[in-house]
């Protein structure tokens, strides 16, 4: 018997193997070998291939001298994953890695056929110089018990403001509780701004007053209070001042809060007036209050120089024209306004002192008694001419806001640097009064909160006018959220358990933020509409606990702490603060995570 072998070639998929099928043991009749059948089982093999990475990136793939980041892949077929340099095997998705210099990164991806690689590449960069925090410190210039805080403004020089205790009586004789001194740089010369001491009292700048009834007075000068550091953190912080000031025989609680933040030039003063005490009736005398109120050399120490004009903002602007200002300079009060603000200046001395508010007039009135019947007027047509008496400018007790004009005689300048805010009476204490200009009634109990930038800087850029275009376009701000909210409501003053609407959706009128919370994850993503006009370093704060978040993103692109933006994290009220170094123009986003993979890096 002969048995022929048959190989049978079937391609990759499978292999042929021969089977016999019924042999015969004989010849055929014709002589010719034996016929063998030959049938073929196949069995299936599936085909081995080398392994496939279809993607391998990096999460940042620009990052600073000190960042990580994270390198993710998606990668079939594999029996084993290698990364180089540096890192080594590897399993899952994704690995952190924190390089010091610019590296491309290989991934190999392994079997039995074989190894295939991809690469990214990291680039790393050292930043520029970081911007130094904000610091505090307890000091005693010229024996006035201070709080004294140190913090770089937008142009990156230094500020310094002082604040005088308030439970003891300081050097001057007042309970302090108010600004000692101002420190700033115009260029390379520094400006320093004591108080003046006038009248045997006001020794600096931020006091609150209240005169009420016939004759009476309280004001935080003369009463001890209380103080404290609600919140001192990398790049901002907080400064209470608070006292019970009696009015008419009930305390009146008043409370200050003092906002500084890096990037920013001006501090923010916010108070809130409570008037629980006195009952659901509230007060028995229609307060007239002015805070924050003093004397200060916003002109610079030692050159007391001659006011030369005063300017004020509540439904209309008011400007003095001749110069320098007495009682005959000419004014005009027709232009309309936004946002309510006051300043006095000096053009010799090229400076000017001014408070902004964080509100405009129509979500906040603000002034004091009845020149409003002078709105749309000059002093050329002026109304009540009777009520003028020797002036040409409003009489001294007509202002809305008090400034200088009680220091002013008939015809002789004044070098009075007095500048306070001012409300109509009753706005503290009276459950319904008429605000400035009569056009509607409010109400100032038990709360009366409102707040202000306090504004010094050069007569020749407008400094305060500066600030005034700045809050409106802050008021015009159109913020969104697409992770975590906006927030819609909360407090509208400080030392204050009531909520309110905000009058504009994400924006927190306390301290001139805008207000976010996050997702349950801590992470948000914002987007800040500056349809008003380009904002100066704007102020986000964020409802986040366990700190700031590791990375920000400005339109994806990622920012670096210390010198694009400027954070703290407020543990115990488990808030961030976070001001953006940047003109703010068009819209933007802000987020906590990355664009390319909607998570937290």
């Amino acid at each position: 018997m002969l048995i022929l072998p048959l190989v049978a070639l079937l391609g990759c998929d499978g292999v042929g193997v021969p089977i016999v099928l019924n042999p015969s043991d004989s010849g055929t009749p014709d002589g010719n070998p034996p016929r063998v059948t030959v049938g073929l089982e196949l069995t299936t093999v599936t085909a081995i291939q080398p392994p496939v990475i279809r993607r391998f990136t990096a999460a940042s793939s620009t990052i600073n001298l000190g960042q990580s980041t994270t390198l993710n892949w998606s990668v079939a077929g594999a029996t084993s994953l290698i990364i180089e340099p540096g890192v080594g095997t590897v399993t899952g998705t994704s690995v952190t890695v924190s390089p010091t210099v610019t590296t491309t990164y290989t991934l190999e991806a392994i079997n039995d056929l074989g190894t295939v690689t991809a690469t990214t590449t990291v680039t790393v960069t050292v930043p520029p110089a970081g911007w130094a925090p904000l610091a505090w410190t307890h000091e005693l210039p010229g024996n006035y018990d201070s709080d004294v805080y140190r913090w770089l403004d937008s142009g990156k020089q230094q500020r310094t403001a002082v604040l005088t205790r308030n439970d003891s009586r300081d050097p001057g004789g007042s309970y302090g509780g108010m600004l000692r001194q101002f420190r700033f740089y115009l260029g390379s010369q520094e400006r320093v701004a004591t108080g003046t001491g006038a009248s045997g009292l006001w020794n600096g700048w931020g006091y609150v007053v209240s005169h009420y009834g016939s004759g009476g007075l309280t004001h935080s000068g003369n009463i001890p209070g209380n103080y404290r550091q609600v919140f001192v953190g990398r790049h901002h912080a907080i400064h209470e001042f608070s006292w019970n000031l009696p009015i008419n025989g009930t305390p009146v609680k008043a409370t200050v809060h003092w906002f500084f933040a890096t990037g920013r030039d001006h501090p923010i003063y916010a108070i809130t007036f409570d008037s629980s005490a006195a009952g659901s009736g509230g007060l028995s005398v229609n307060a007239d209050s002015r805070s924050p109120y003093g004397d200060i050399a916003w002109d610079g120490d030692g050159l007391n120089s001659y006011v030369d004009g005063v300017k004020w903002g509540d439904k209309y602007k008011f400007s003095s024209g001749t110069e320098p200002l007495t009682a005959q300079s000419t004014w005009d009060y027709t232009q309309p306004n936004v946002v309510p603000y006051t300043m006095a200046y000096s053009r010799t001395a090229d400076a000017e002192m001014g408070m902004v508010q964080t509100l405009s007039w129509l979500q906040h009135n603000t002034g004091g008694t009845w020149f409003h019947t002078n709105w749309g007027y000059t002093s050329a047509n002026r109304q009540g001419a009777g009520d003028f008496g020797t002036w040409l400018m409003p009489p001294n007790w007509n202002w809305p806001y008090q400034m200088c004009q009680y220091e002013m005689d008939d015809y002789n300048p004044t070098r009075s640097k007095r500048l306070a805010w001012g409300l109509m009476y009753g706005a503290v204490g009276s459950p319904s009064y008429y605000g400035y200009g009569y056009e509607g009634t409010f109400s100032g109990h038990p709360y009366q909160s409102y707040s202000v930038s306090m504004v010094m800087g050069r007569q020749s850029t407008s400094s305060v006018l500066a600030q005034v275009t700045q809050m409106e376009r802050m008021l015009r701000g159109q913020l969104s959220a697409t992770r975590g909210s906006v927030v819609l409501s909360g407090p509208t003053g400080v030392a204050r358990t009531d909520t309110a609407t905000y009058p504009v959706p994400g924006y927190n009128s306390v301290y001139g933020a805008y207000e976010l919370q996050p997702d349950a994850t801590g992470a948000f993503t914002a987007t800040l509409n500056a349809a008003g006009g380009d904002i100066q370093n704007p102020v986000f704060l964020v409802h986040k606990s366990g700190g700031v978040p590791e990375r920000l993103y400005l339109d994806g692109v990622l920012l670096t702490a210390d010198v694009d933006y400027f954070a703290s994290s407020d543990t115990s009220a488990g808030r961030v603060w976070i001001t953006l170094n940047r003109t703010w123009n068009g819209s933007h986003t802000l987020s906590s995570v990355s664009s390319a993979f909607g998570v937290e890096p």
